[in-house]
Parts: C-alpha cells; structure tokens; sequence
C-alpha cells in the first residue's frame, strides 16, 4: 500500500515519520507549505507532495493513487470532511489523529457511505483514543453483560498538551462535562462523581469528570449505555472549571471572536514540550466496567508519552490493514485490529487485568 501523510509538519507527525523509519515505513509527506515540507521529506528520504484543502478536485488530484491517508493536519472540524468526501472519490482508506467528539459522530453516521465505497475510515486513532478504546473494548470481552464503563488516564513527567490539541480544546469549552448516560450525551457538573483512582502505582489520584472523545468512540465500539471519562483535577481545577460552567461563560465561549483571540494567544504563548521532555513522560490510563448486579473487572495499562504514542497508533494501524483482509466501513480505534493489537505498539506495556 501507498501511504500519504498529511500534515506532516505538525508536531505529531514528527514522531510518526520516526516510527515509519524505524518500521521501514514508507511515507509520501504531504501538507500546504513547500518550505517547510520539502526539507522534512528530504531530511528523511520519502517523497513529497504540496496542496491544500480548498479544491476538492485537488485533493483527488493527490490521493488518485494513494491507497491510504494518515490526516494529521487539525483542527479536524475543519479538514475532516474534506478529505473524506476526497477519499470516497478516490477509494483512499482514511486514519486520522482527531480528539474531536462531532469528528467522530460524523464518521460514524457516515459508515454507510464508507461501505459502498469500499473504504476503511477510523478517525482518532491516536492517542488518548487508540489506547484507552482498546481498554474499553477488552473489558466488553470479558464482561459482556456491562453497563457501565469509566475511563481515566494520567499524564506522568513533564510531557504535556501540543498546541494544537490546545486549539482543538477552545471549541468544545462551552459545552463543559459531559458523560454518557443511558446512550445519551448528558451535561453535568464539574464536581459530579470527583473520587480517587489508583492507576497502577499504588496512590490514590483524586480524578474529575473530563469531557472526552472517549464518550462517543467508547460507545460505537462496544454498545454499553453508561460511559464517563476522568482525569486528575485538583480542588482549583475543578473550582476554576465550575467557573467556566456557569451561565455567564456558556454564552461567552461560544462567541467566535472570544475564542479566536484565545487561539491566537495559544499560538503566541503555547510552546511544545522539547523532544528531551516527552522520553521522561509515560501515560497511564485506567478502564473499569460494572455490569447491574454490581460486580466490576478493572483493566490498567501504561505507554510512552502521549504524543510519541499518537505519531507510532496510525502507523502501525495503516501498516496492518496493509498487511490484513479489513472490511469497509467505519471503525474506532480499537476495532481495526482488536484490542490486544495495542500492546504490541512500542512504548505500550501489557493489560494488567484486576476481577
């Protein structure tokens, strides 16, 4: 198969075209910016290819004879459809990096359309989703009668969010903490259900309600009605949040020249942690499943830093449809190769399985 990244020089994608060459990977490196693709595509020794988003006959143009896309170029609410109504044209497999909830309810709604054309589309295949997915898919396995599912993870050392993924986050403020209540989004309030989680290192770790892509991904990949997502909030976070859950800041963050000046601020301010930071951070994530009499299975896994695991997800993702009979249609994360897959990714240790 013919691999085409787009994005390539974001700061994800970074730890993508490393994985690639470690794995012999072959990419072609595609984005808007000649200046600065072509030096990273010669710098690594793949191919090249330069457009933006705007024509869909353009998009063709340049996935006519690729095989699959890795989409690494958000924020996804405004790049994801146009190159997935490209790819239905041109019978292009899809993976993208997406954290963003409406991303993966469109996907999803469209997995018809992804059938008929013959097309595999998996957005969020990076992390936190492609990791704690395959969590949540492990416990269906062995709970299949759960109805509730809670997820969590924790960031260790000094890695922390890209900007982009502090971008990504302005859009979804204004609708606060949301979970999954009997297959319906629910709002509820910062303070709803905070309580401690032990991750895997024997300390209690007081987490808050997070409002997560994991609530619709979780969801479409095992059915069960109840999901919630957490993750470590101290008293002043979770203070601060209820600030910004009420009335006054509901109707603030949903006005477009707000949020625009807090996205130029982002990208003004926001500095990305150096490569040195991100190999002294691991992730741990947390998943646990009840069914109705009560009775729980919880599952912990930890991996490398988060954005090391969201560059080595989609690729070794792309490399196993390449490699594997997948059928068309729509997939979260942890379905395309089942949820094991996820522990033979490198940085990613073994399921520690608690009943």
């Amino acid at each position: 198969m013919k691999f085409l990244l787009y994005g390539a020089n974001g700061h994800t994608a970074t730890f993508a075209i490393e994985y690639a060459k470690e794995q012999g990977i072959n990419l072609i490196l595609a984005g808007r910016s000649e200046e600065s693709i072509k030096p990273l595509a010669e710098e690594n020794g793949f191919d090249y290819r330069i457009f933006n988003l705007e024509s869909n006959d353009t998009i063709c143009d340049n996935l006519k004879d690729i095989d699959l896309v890795l989409n690494f170029a958000g924020p996804f609410r405004f790049t994801f459809k146009k190159m997935v109504n490209a790819c239905l044209k041109t019978k292009t497999h899809y993976l993208d990096i997406t954290g963003e909830m409406t991303t993966i309810e469109k996907a999803y709604l469209m997995g018809d359309q992804f059938k008929k054309a013959g097309i595999i589309v998996a957005p969020a295949t990076a992390f936190d989703t492609l990791p704690t997915d395959s969590v949540a898919l492990k416990l269906k396995s062995l709970m299949p009668d759960a109805n509730k599912i809670k997820l969590a993870f924790k960031m260790n050392g000094r890695g922390s969010f890209s900007s982009g993924s502090a971008i990504t986050g302005t859009y979804r403020m204004h609708k606060g903490s949301l979970i999954r209540k009997n297959g319906k989004i629910k709002r509820v309030s910062p303070l709803y259900n905070k309580h401690e989680i032990d991750f895997g290192d024997g300390k209690l770790v007081q987490v808050g309600v997070w409002t997560w892509a994991d609530i619709y991904s979780g969801y479409y990949s095992t059915g069960v009605p109840n999901i919630e997502f957490y993750t470590p909030l101290s008293d002043n976070q979770i203070k601060k949040a209820l600030k910004y859950d009420s009335l006054k800041y509901r109707i603030l963050l949903r006005l477009p020249f707000l949020r625009n000046a807090q996205i130029d601020k982002i990208k003004k301010k926001f500095r990305n942690p150096s490569y040195e930071s991100r190999l002294k951070s691991s992730m741990n994530i947390f998943g646990e499943a009840e069914n109705s009499s009560g009775k729980k299975i919880t599952i912990k896994l930890k991996t490398c830093d988060s954005y090391f695991f969201s560059g080595r997800g989609p690729i070794a993702l792309a490399d196993y449809i390449s490699k594997n009979e997948v059928s068309p249609g729509f997939y979260t994360a942890g379905q395309i190769a089942g949820p094991d897959f996820v522990t033979t990714i490198k940085g990613a240790g073994q399921f520690e399985i608690l009943q």
